[in-house]
């Protein structure tokens, strides 16, 4: 049982890592501009379909992750301007709506180029005995690439945030958006940056996702809800409060999972987070003026 227990710990860990590069951009693009952005998840699935043909076609795993990233912040830049920035400045509902519209046209198009059908991803690397302790494991190397892959890309998330210009920017426009633009911030260039990071990001995540799990046209609407609650949870703008928030919820189904039916891990998952939300209500780490309006 300890085996399992600690196979399921690490799969937890790797697991809330790669839901946490997808919250990321979320809780970015909510906090700076106040979009709900329901089209995220879509990128997501891109990310996972283009490492699929990438890997199908000329046999490499790890340039499929480079061509999705290159290909969800193209498409990201495409999305930011026909429909985020013009419709940024009208009603947050019409916005909702219409990237509700957007998660739809790319489901039904990722349906008619591969199929309804799970595409499968094999997990590279091969296996590595875990023998310490009084453990003998014999787990995925890719699981542990995946996680440091992931730690790496949140952690420089974290230095562009808090010691580069258009960072600091960023914040300062999360934190109060009228008076950054006051003091000369160009909110407009600072949100379209953020924003295709923030799908470069989760089109990573979707290849990374890809052996975990699999490749499927729903994968993106399936995750969104979750995401947007670890958003919530973790506080918009803040990458500590989305690692944390996304890790309790990957652990929590990842564990419980040994001891309930997957349905039920997943409904605890969700209460521990409504949880925190009831005693934090700005979430684990959220700036207070992002929940408390402007």
């Amino acid at each position: 049982m300890a085996d399992v227990l600690v196979a399921q710990c690490l799969n937890g860990i790797t697991i809330g890592l790669i839901f946490a590069l997808v919250a990321l951009g979320l809780t970015i693009v909510l906090g700076l501009m106040g979009v709900l952005n329901f089209a995220h998840g879509s990128f997501y699935m891109l990310g996972g379909y283009v490492t699929y043909t990438v890997f199908t076609t000329v046999g490499s795993f790890w340039l499929g992750l480079v061509a999705a990233m290159l290909v969800s912040g193209v498409v990201g830049v495409l999305l930011y301007l026909t429909i985020v920035r013009p419709l940024s400045q009208r009603s947050p509902l019409e916005a909702l709506l219409a990237l509700v519209g957007v998660s739809i046209i790319f489901l039904q198009l990722a349906n008619t180029i591969w199929g309804p059908d799970p595409k499968l991803l094999p997990v590279p690397l091969g296996h590595v005995r875990i023998g310490m302790f009084g453990l003998d494991i014999h787990y995925p190397v890719y699981f542990l690439a995946a996680m440091g892959l992931s730690t790496v890309v949140l952690a420089s998330m974290a230095l562009l945030l808090r010691h580069t210009d258009i960072g600091i920017r960023c914040l300062a426009a999360i934190h109060d958006r009228q008076v950054a633009s006051c003091m000369g911030v160009n909110v407009d260039r600072v949100s379209a940056v953020m924003f295709t990071i923030g799908m470069v990001v989760a089109g990573l995540a979707g290849g990374l996702a890809g052996p975990v799990f699999s490749v499927y046209p729903n994968m993106g609407i399936e995750l969104i809800g979750m995401i947007f609650v670890i958003t919530i949870v973790g506080g918009m703008g803040s990458i500590g409060g989305t690692v944390i928030a996304a890790t309790i919820i990957a652990m929590t189904k990842s564990i419980s999972s040994i001891y309930i039916s997957g349905n039920l891990a997943d409904i605890l998952a969700f209460v521990v987070l409504l949880a925190i939300l009831l005693l934090r209500p700005r979430g684990i780490m959220g700036i207070a003026s992002v929940m408390d309006g402007r």
